[in-house]
C-alpha cells in the first residue's frame, strides 16, 4: 500500500509539471497568434503608427501585458502602456529583438526588468516584414512575470506542493507561492544542474533548503523549465502509516491465531507476495499480467490488477492521442479561419459585407466539422457532407442528391465542404436556385482507380449561363480544393447554369465501417 501511494504521488508530481507546461505553451501560443495577426495590419503597411497604436489597444491580451513596436535600432515606436507620441526609451531586451531580426522567426525572451514599468517581465516577439520581405519592425507582447504566477495558481495543488518556472539562464520567473520573494533570483547551482539534466522524478533541495521530490518538464515554445515539488516529509507519511498498520495487524494476528500461523503462512504467503508485487508494479506504471496461484482471492485480485493495468495503459495512450490531436486540429483550424478571414476581407466592399460573407463561411466550416465529429474525426460519408451543406440553405424538391456510399478522409471532407458551400451560396444568390424554376443535381460515381467523380449540375439558371465572380469562391472551387486533394476540377458556364466536375483521388477514399447516410442513392431530396 505504501509503495502504491508513493508511486501515485510521483506520478502526480510528474503529471502536474507536464500539465503546467501545456498551459504555459498554450498561453504563449495565444500571444503569438495575436501578434502574427497584428503584424498583417494595414496601418503598419501604410506607416500609420498612430492608427496601429489604437488598433493594438483593442487587441486581445492579458491584463498584465502590453503591446510594443520597435524598429531595427531597438527604438520603441509604440507602447500601449503610454499614450501615442509620449517619449519612449529603447527596449530593455535588445538581444531577443536582434534574434528576431537575424532569423525572421518568433522568439521568446528570458526574464528581465521592463524599461517603462520597471517590473520583471518577459517578451513574446514576432517579425514584421516590409514589401521586400525584410524585417522592418519587431512586434512584442510584453508580459509581467506575475501573469505566469497567476497561471500556476490555477492548478489545484495540495498543501505544501509548489510549482515554478525557471528561464534558460536559471533565473526564477514565477512561483505558485511567495512569488514576490523569489522572482528574479537564481536557482542554486546544484538545483539548476539537476533541473537541466535530471529525468523523471528526482530528490533535490529546494531554494528554501527543504528536501523535496521534484519533477521538471521543458516548454517547447520558450525553452523554460517548469517544475513541481512536494516535500519529502509527505512522501514518508504513507510508509510510517503502513508500518503502524502492519505492526497492529501482526500483533493482533499473533494474539488471536498463533496456533494457525505456520500453516496459514505457507498457504497464503506466496499468492499474497505475488499480488503485492503486482500492485507495486502497477503503482510504478508497469504492465501487469494475471497469474494463477493456489489462493482464489489472490487470483481474483491479480486478475483485477491485470485488467486495471490494461485499462490504465489504454486510457493513457488515448489521453495522449487526444491531447496531440486536439492541439493539431486547433492549430489547423486557426490557420484555416485566419486564411479565410484574410481572403474574405480582400473581396469585401464593406465591413458589413465582410461580416456577412465570413459568417456564412464559418457556418459552412462548422457543418464540415460536425460531420467529422460524428465519425470521430476519421472522415465522413459524402452523402452526409452534401446534406449538411445544402441543409444550410433549405433543401427542397429542386435539389437532387444521388450517388453510392463513399467514405472520405478528413482532408477531403474539409476541402469538398468548402467547395460545396461556395457553389450552394452562388446557386441560391445568382444561379439556378435563385428562381423557382431552377434546379441542382449533385451526383457522384466511383472512378476506375477507386477515386470519386463528383458533379454539380445547375439547370434553369435565370438570365442565361451561370456565372461565378472571379473572387475567393471561384479560387476555392477551381484551384485551392483540387490542389489540396491533388485532384482535378473543371468549371463550365453552360446555358442552363454552372457545371462543376471534381475528381477526388483514391488516396482520400477510406473503407467506411460506420452507418451510411439514410437517403436512397437515387432519392430526390
Amino acid at each position: 500500500m505504501a509503495a502504491v501511494e508513493k508511486a501515485e504521488i510521483e506520478t502526480r508530481v510528474r503529471q502536474i509539471a507536464r500539465n503546467l507546461t501545456v498551459i504555459i505553451d498554450r498561453e504563449l501560443d495565444r500571444a503569438l497568434i495575436t501578434l502574427e495577426t497584428l503584424a498583417t495590419s494595414s496601418e503598419l503597411r501604410k506607416g500609420d503608427l498612430r492608427g496601429f497604436h489604437d488598433q493594438a489597444l483593442l487587441a486581445p491580451k492579458p491584463e498584465k501585458a502590453a503591446i510594443v513596436l520597435i524598429d531595427r535600432s531597438y527604438r520603441q515606436l509604440v507602447d500601449t502602456l503610454k499614450d501615442y507620441g509620449a517619449p519612449l526609451p529603447p527596449t530593455a531586451d535588445p538581444a531577443t529583438a536582434q534574434r528576431v531580426i537575424d532569423t525572421g522567426r518568433p522568439q521568446i525572451s528570458n526574464l528581465f526588468k521592463g524599461s517603462i514599468s520597471g517590473r520583471p517581465v518577459f517578451n513574446v516577439e514576432v517579425p514584421v516584414f516590409d514589401a521586400d520581405h525584410r524585417v522592418q519592425y519587431v512586434l512584442i507582447m510584453s508580459f509581467q512575470a506575475a501573469h505566469m504566477s497567476e497561471l500556476l495558481q490555477q492548478v489545484n495543488l495540495s498543501p505544501g506542493w509548489i510549482a515554478g518556472i525557471t528561464d534558460t539562464n536559471g533565473i526564477i520567473l514565477a512561483r505558485s507561492e511567495r512569488h514576490q520573494d523569489y522572482i528574479g533570483k537564481p536557482l542554486p547551482e546544484t538545483l539548476f544542474a539537476q533541473t537541466r539534466t535530471a529525468a523523471g522524478v528526482y530528490k533535490a533541495t529546494s531554494v528554501e533548503g527543504q528536501p523535496v521530490l521534484r519533477a521538471t518538464a521543458r516548454s517547447e515554445r520558450s525553452g523554460w523549465y517548469v517544475s513541481a515539488t512536494v516535500p519529502l516529509s509527505q512522501l514518508e507519511a504513507p510508509r510510517l502509516r503502513s508500518y503502524a498498520f502492519a505492526g497492529l495487524f501482526l500483533g493482533t494476528g499473533i494474539v488471536l491465531s498463533w496456533a494457525f500461523a505456520y500453516s496459514f503462512a505457507r498457504l497464503m504467503a506466496r499468492p499474497l507476495d505475488e499480488a503485492t508485487r503486482a500492485a507495486a508494479s502497477l503503482g510504478r506504471g508497469n504492465h501487469v499480467e494475471a497469474t494463477n496461484t493456489t489462493l482464489v482471492e489472490a487470483n481474483l485480485l491479480l486478475d483485477t490488477l491485470a485488467k486495471a493495468s490494461r485499462d490504465l495503459a489504454s486510457r493513457s495512450e488515448h489521453a495522449t492521442f487526444l491531447m496531440r490531436e486536439l492541439a493539431h486540429r486547433a492549430k489547423n483550424q486557426l490557420a484555416v479561419v485566419k486564411g479565410m478571414a484574410l481572403q474574405t476581407s480582400r473581396q469585401s466592399a464593406s465591413v458589413a459585407d465582410f461580416i456577412a460573407q465570413f459568417d456564412q463561411r464559418i457556418q459552412g466550416l462548422s457543418q464540415s466539422q460536425d460531420v467529422l465529429l460524428r465519425q470521430n474525426w476519421r472522415g465522413a460519408w459524402l452523402g452526409d457532407l452534401v446534406h449538411a451543406h445544402l441543409g444550410l440553405f433549405g433543401i427542397d424538391d429542386r435539389v437532387t442528391i444521388k450517388g453510392p456510399n463513399v467514405f472520405l478522409d478528413a482532408t477531403a471532407v474539409q476541402n469538398v465542404g468548402f467547395a460545396l458551400h461556395e457553389l450552394a451560396t452562388n446557386a441560391f444568390k445568382h444561379g439556378s436556385l435563385s428562381s423557382a424554376s431552377g434546379s441542382v443535381t449533385i451526383a457522384w460515381t466511383a472512378s476506375k482507380d477507386g477515386g470519386v467523380l463528383l458533379d454539380w449540375i445547375e439547370q434553369g439558371a435565370p438570365g442565361g449561363p451561370g456565372t461565378i465572380t472571379q473572387g475567393f469562391g471561384h479560387r476555392v472551387i477551381t484551384d485551392l480544393v483540387p490542389r489540396s486533394l491533388k485532384g482535378t476540377a473543371k468549371l463550365e458556364f453552360a446555358p442552363e447554369g454552372v457545371r462543376w466536375h471534381l475528381e477526388i483521388p483514391a488516396d482520400h477514399v477510406l473503407p467506411g465501417d460506420a452507418p451510411a447516410f439514410d437517403p436512397n442513392v437515387e432519392q430526390v431530396q
